[in-house]
């Protein structure tokens, strides 16, 4: 497929954005309290949707740098997920325990 070389190096700068940005993101929320806020959980949203985004269009402009990129960004935010659902299975898990120890018999 024939593409514009001005839109390939456009795409290719947004996804070397998206990834920096991501991995800054991530360092900072990690680092700080070691959990990622639920209002942040919003960013990580759209940079995901990113990742689909840069897949797609690898898959069509037939750039496998894209391809890897998008898929790189969809497995990270896959991981962001389920950090989120495991530590919420822990708490709620805690909690419980929790409760059952002050039951008085």
């Amino acid at each position: 497929m024939i593409s514009d070389p001005v839109l390939l190096k456009a795409m290719l700068i947004a996804a070397k954005i998206t990834i920096i940005f991501q991995a800054a993101l991530l360092f900072y929320f990690f680092g700080k309290d070691g959990k990622i806020p639920f209002s942040s959980r919003n960013i990580f949203f759209v940079i995901g949707n990113s990742g689909c985004l840069f897949l797609a269009g690898g898959i069509i402009l037939e750039n496998l740098f894209l391809i890897k990129i998008g898929i790189f960004i969809l497995v990270v935010h896959a991981l962001i997920d389920a950090h989120f659902i495991i530590n919420k299975y822990l708490r709620i898990k805690s909690f419980k325990e929790k409760g059952k120890g002050d039951v008085k018999k």
